[in-house]
């Protein structure tokens, strides 16, 4: 029955600029198996569930996501976003979906140094165990969470100095 619950799900992952909402990334993801056991642990009462607990990593690394990894292959740290103001929402037009958006200001005033971010991948993660929350903590290894979902981008996703984006995430099932 749990391996049916995910079986089609599926997730459709936008970055833009967020002044100009011009597209500089769509992709689909790929939901990881720690994911899928999380998602099911929930729908059968095993783990109470905060949404505010949702948050994306980025990361720099190229390699094609698995099934089985549980962290993204090269974080870029301390670059973890909470969800925007409002989110999670229903999907749009869908029933059966959730839309996450997570907003990430390449700025000093917002904790940045001065330059380009290079993005690779990016995931969704759960996170209900840092102590630093949304980062990852003060042990960054064993803080991660529970990875929902990972996305590795065909190439480098350049996020100029002063520039604002968002990232929006969205699940169907």
């Amino acid at each position: 029955m749990r391996e049916q619950i995910l079986k089609h799900a599926r997730a459709n992952v936008q970055i833009a600029d967020k002044e100009t909402g011009e597209p500089l990334y769509r992709g689909h993801n790929l939901f990881v198996d720690s994911g899928r056991a999380l998602i099911a642990s929930i729908f059968f009462g095993g783990v109470l569930f905060d949404r505010a607990k949702l948050v994306c990593d980025l990361g720099e690394d190229t390699t094609n996501p698995v099934r089985t990894q549980l962290d993204l292959l090269n974080y870029i740290s301390p670059r973890s976003l909470e969800a925007a103001v409002g989110y999670p929402i229903a999907l749009s037009g869908a029933a059966t979906g959730v839309h996450f958006q997570f907003i990430l200001a390449n700025t000093v005033a917002a904790g940045f140094g001065v330059g380009d971010i290079l993005i690779s991948e990016l995931g969704l993660f759960y996170r209900d165990t840092s102590d630093d929350f949304p980062r990852r903590g003060s042990v960054p290894a064993t803080m991660t969470g529970s990875m929902l979902a990972r996305l590795k981008s065909p190439g480098i996703i350049t996020i100029s100095n002063t520039r604002t984006i968002t990232i929006d995430w969205k699940i169907i099932f």
